[in-house]
């Protein structure tokens, strides 16, 4: 009869001290952020008698070695698109080199104007990006061309 009591009683006593409570859950989906590129960045057109710079602000005005002919500087310009009220990111590289052939020049301090905690509004933002071209003096003449990536991402 013992063996029995106790059994019941530990059946009783396990179940009578079990508690359970209820958590809500909750997700927000949020679109995705997109970026994509509505102009390239322009150096212009410079003279290779002296080593220099050629600073294009994000604004595209240009400083620096003197614009030589009728080609207007621009800043790159992008369309990013996030979800209103999320802070993302904007990444510029550190340096890219632009070719001619077998010959390079270097571009970098890349600048955005996008801020230092840019939100999205749900629509498309305008992100500028300028960056500085260095001229080595007697810098082979020629186009220099090359690409370089700017990406964003919620913070």
């Amino acid at each position: 009869m013992k063996k029995i009591a106790f059994i019941f009683m530990a059946l009783i006593s396990g179940s009578a001290f079990a508690q359970s409570a209820t958590a809500n859950a909750n997700a927000d989906i949020v679109s995705p952020i997109s970026i994509s590129k509505t102009g390239d960045l322009n150096f212009g057109k410079v003279s290779n008698n002296a080593a220099g710079t050629v600073v294009i602000a994000n604004d595209g005005s240009a400083s620096g070695l003197t614009q030589i002919g009728s080609t207007t500087p621009t800043a790159a310009s992008f369309e990013v698109t996030a979800a209103s009220g999320f802070a993302y990111t904007v990444t510029t590289p550190t340096s890219v080199t632009l070719s001619n052939g077998t010959d390079n020049i270097t571009v970098d301090t890349f600048t955005d104007d996008a801020g230092a905690n840019p939100s999205g509004t749900g629509s498309a933002q305008t992100v500028n990006v300028g960056a500085t071209l260095n001229v080595a003096s007697g810098q082979a003449t020629g186009n220099y061309t090359g690409t370089f990536d700017v990406s964003v991402a919620y913070e």
